[in-house]
């Protein structure tokens, strides 16, 4: 069988599971588990290839005989895995079986070609009818998928490459219409991919990285240039020894980028959120075990990311130096305490799956660390938070993930088998397909902040990420909650992105009065709560309206830093990331004030992310303040980002901007 076929009479669906499954050190995905994975997804256990059950696909049948051998399409059938005719869903697989008539049949070997969508696939050769009387045959194969309704064409030809002879070849071929319902993948609507295209922007000089195994460029999804006429590749470091020049080990990101970057040849074919930005890959994981294969320093293809100046870096992996325990604490040198330096020291915003690893149940780094969006999954009801995932709290007890990004359970991804005709594949994905729906939102965001002069800081885009996210469920049906010192729901986080009220807050721009609801800041409060000044206030008003909502988003970051070893200016293996004792990290609180009286709080002692969500508010005036609270050995201030979002009116008080109390160069407060 060759790659990217899946030939069988019957066929069901067994999606795959934690395929992210650590290594010893810490090193998740080894090639194992995704050889597995994608074995359970081509073959299932139970199916059968036809070619190897040729008399179950053989119906005999009373054929006049045009007097030789012919071989004529009867009918080509739209089916799923169990054989049975669909109408096929957007985002649903489907396969394509082919009937056909063999009159006088030889023993030549022959193939079976089918485009669908513009995608052709040749089959594996196949001799049926050899040895047996004229009669129909019946040809399974896929599978394929389509991101969007409507219509589009099926043809099927039968040996295309003519190594049958035959009395007739004129009716080797048939073109039939395949109606696709629905509107767009599940998943794309649950995140509003399309519409967050239209609203924020589709990428455009955004630079996205990926640091993984290798990632197949080549892809036509991935290939060519920006709208701007720029190679969409930026830079690579990984191997080219695949077929055509493309990578081995490149099953994995190759999949899961799809979600942010494939550009779609094809009405029909998948189209991510920044189908318009430019990349750069660094292979620092061996994950298909390529003997002799040499790939990156972890350290190195960071520092390769950060050379090529990428906005946004996706991490669906586990990875660590050192012990577990500091790794689940965040503290892990490699690749805790360097990731929170690229979020920190360079204004990258860092993306890592939350995973699922088989000998942890507790987040893992990176997705255990601080100054980051971290990324957990969704059950196939796209309701639930994912059972399988790891989640918080942290063994020192913060709230993780931060979000949840999409479908981890059985997810349409892009796929290495296009050179076979085969762009996509629905099958499991784990968090490492959530998490490109994250990153692929922020270079959404990131578009629409160069284009508007709209803040950049990566503690910005994740204050409006995590705010614009909808509640959902947690894996057993128990709606979302969070606590006074837990800012966010152990499974979910904050919620499921959402593009369309993410571009409602960012596009609002940065708080002033006169703005109100929705909006963002990034603002520096100074002093401590306990002594002098230590608060912000935001007038918001008065909600209009019954069953009034806020939901609020506080974010700061964990000072972090490199030691740059060898003095090259280059991050690279060697060097050393490491907190200052002196430069502790902050605590600050958020509260919801209603007439002079504090009716909500989010307070956790160790988190850098603080989050109200409400409903059903009262009548009143309200206020949030952002507190600063005594940290020994923190400073004197310290940098927030906030976001604000509600889903009702808000009366726009007759107060100016936002204050800190007890800095009277800072009050810009009237008589209420």
């Amino acid at each position: 069988m060759d790659e990217g076929g899946l030939e069988m009479k019957n066929r069901s669906a067994v999606p795959g599971r934690r395929h992210d499954t650590p290594g010893r050190g810490g090193l998740a995905g080894p090639a194992l588990a995704v050889l597995v994975q994608l074995a359970l997804l081509v073959v299932p256990a139970g199916a059968s290839v036809p070619e190897s059950r040729s008399h179950g696909d053989f119906v005999p049948s009373p054929v006049a005989s045009r007097g030789g051998t012919n071989l004529s399409v009867v009918d080509v059938i739209v089916i799923d895995g169990a054989s049975n005719p669909i109408v096929p869903q957007a985002g649903e697989a489907f396969f394509v079986q082919v009937r056909f008539l063999y009159e006088d049949p030889t023993c030549d070997q022959y193939s079976i070609e089918r485009t669908v969508n513009g995608w052709t696939h040749q089959s594996a050769e196949i001799n049926w009818g050899c040895g047996s009387a004229s009669g129909l045959w019946i040809h399974n194969w896929g599978s394929w998928l389509m991101f969007e309704g409507g219509t589009y064409e099926i043809t099927v030809v039968l040996d295309p490459d003519d190594a049958v002879a035959e009395v007739d070849e004129s009716d080797n071929s048939m073109t039939v219409e395949l109606t696709v319902g629905g509107t767009e993948a599940p998943e794309w609507l649950l995140t509003n991919v399309k519409a967050g295209r239209q609203l924020l922007g589709d990428g455009t000089d955004v630079i996205v990285g990926t640091m993984d195994d290798a990632f197949d460029y080549l892809h036509p999804w991935y290939s060519g240039n920006d709208s701007l006429g720029r190679p969409r590749l930026v830079a690579a470091s990984q191997n080219a020894d695949g077929i055509g020049g493309s990578p081995v080990n490149q099953q994995h990101a190759t999949r899961v980028m799809g979600a942010a970057l494939a550009r779609g040849l094809n009405a029909g074919d998948m189209t991510g959120y920044a189908p318009d930005a430019r990349y750069v890959t660094a292979e620092f994981l061996n994950r298909a075990s390529v003997p002799g294969l040499q790939v990156m320093n972890v350290v190195d293809a960071a520092g390769f990311l950060v050379a090529n100046e990428v906005d946004v870096i996706n991490m669906s992996w586990s990875f660590w130096q050192g012990s577990a325990i500091d790794s689940q604490n965040g503290e892990a040198e490699i690749t805790n305490l360097l990731v929170d330096y690229l979020a920190y020291g360079e204004n990258i915003l860092c993306v890592p799956a939350v995973n699922q690893l088989v000998d942890y149940d507790k987040p893992t780094a990176p997705g255990s660390s601080r100054n980051v969006l971290t990324v957990g999954g969704m059950e196939n009801d796209l309701m639930r938070a994912w059972s399988e995932h790891d989640h918080g709290p942290t063994l020192d007890g913060r709230s993780k993930p931060d979000l949840l990004g999409n479908d981890s359970a059985f997810v349409p991804q892009a796929w290495q088998g296009w050179r076979f005709g085969f762009p996509a594949i629905l099958g499991g994905g784990g968090t490492s397909a959530a998490a490109p729906h994250v990153t692929g939102a922020a270079a959404q965001l990131i578009d629409y902040g160069k284009a508007n002069g709209e803040s950049l800081d990566q503690k910005v885009l994740r204050a409006v990420l995590m705010t614009s996210a909808n509640k959902a469920l947690d894996a057993d049906g128990t709606p979302w909650a969070n606590g006074l010192t837990t800012p966010l729901d152990d499974e979910q986080g904050a919620g499921v992105i959402d593009t369309v009220r993410a571009h409602a807050i960012y596009s609002a721009g940065s708080w002033t009065q006169s703005g109100g609801i929705p909006a963002y800041d990034l603002a520096t409060v100074n002093g401590e709560i306990e002594g002098v000044g230590g608060r912000v206030v935001y007038a918001l008003g008065r909600p209009q309206g019954a069953s009034a909502s806020l939901t609020a988003t506080l974010v700061f970051d964990r000072h972090t830093f490199w030691d740059d070893v060898n003095s090259n200016g280059v991050i690279d293996q060697g060097d050393g990331f490491y907190l200052d004792p002196n430069d502790g990290q902050d605590d600050l609180d958020l509260a919801l004030v209603r007439d002079g009286v504090e009716v909500a709080a989010s307070r956790s002692l160790v988190d850098t992310v603080e989050h109200l969500h409400l409903e059903d508010l009262a009548p009143g005036d309200y206020e949030l303040h952002v507190e600063r609270r005594q940290v020994a050995g923190s400073g004197s201030g310290e940098e927030f980002a906030l976001a604000i979002f509600s889903e009702t009116p808000w009366s726009v008080p007759l107060f100016a901007d936002g204050f800190e109390s007890g800095d009277a160069s800072a009050w810009s407060a009237s008589t209420p």
